[in-house]
């Protein structure tokens, strides 16, 4: 199923740079769509890289200084870890941030459009779904590209 979407600006990738660019776009009254090839926004950093990891050396950090408060008189027992439920809480940290600028997104009118990006003409973006499904055409007056830390090849017609 294909659909046409038309569109003042269009940007390509949800990470920082993208969503904050789509943002401003929209807060300045421009009808925007971001093109995200992932299922929530905020790219790399948010998903799979900074916080996930930050959230982790978090539960390591606290532990260390639990142990660090013996020379002060403070001890505590031997912590006991569950991995299950430690990734849990590392996800449900993930989903209330993805969360939240999924809602930023709506209550500015972007259009999130999920897939892959391939320029087909100077204003015109096909985006493939996932397994080639949903093709949508999207034309727009302008086009911005975030930047992500995956290296991606921009084609163009």
């Amino acid at each position: 199923m294909s659909t046409e979407i038309k569109t003042q600006v269009v940007v390509l990738g949800a990470g920082p740079a993208g969503y904050s660019a789509a943002f401003r776009c929209a807060d300045l009254g421009l009808e925007t769509v971001i093109v995200e090839r992932y299922n929530t926004l905020g790219g790399v950093c948010l998903n799979v890289g900074c916080i996930p990891s930050k959230a982790l050396l978090h539960v390591a950090k606290v532990i260390e200084e639990a142990k660090a408060l013996a020379e002060h008189g403070i001890v505590f027992g031997e912590p006991k870890t569950d991995i299950d439920k430690i990734r849990t809480w590392k996800e449900k940290v993930i989903t209330q941030l993805t969360g939240g600028l999924a809602g930023m997104a709506k209550g500015r009118k972007v259009k999130v459009v999920n897939g892959l990006g391939k320029f087909t003409g100077a204003n015109t973006l096909e985006v493939e779904g996932e397994n080639g499904k949903n093709r949508d055409q999207l034309r727009q007056r302008d086009h911005r590209g975030g930047f992500s830390s995956d290296p991606i090849t921009v084609y163009s017609a």
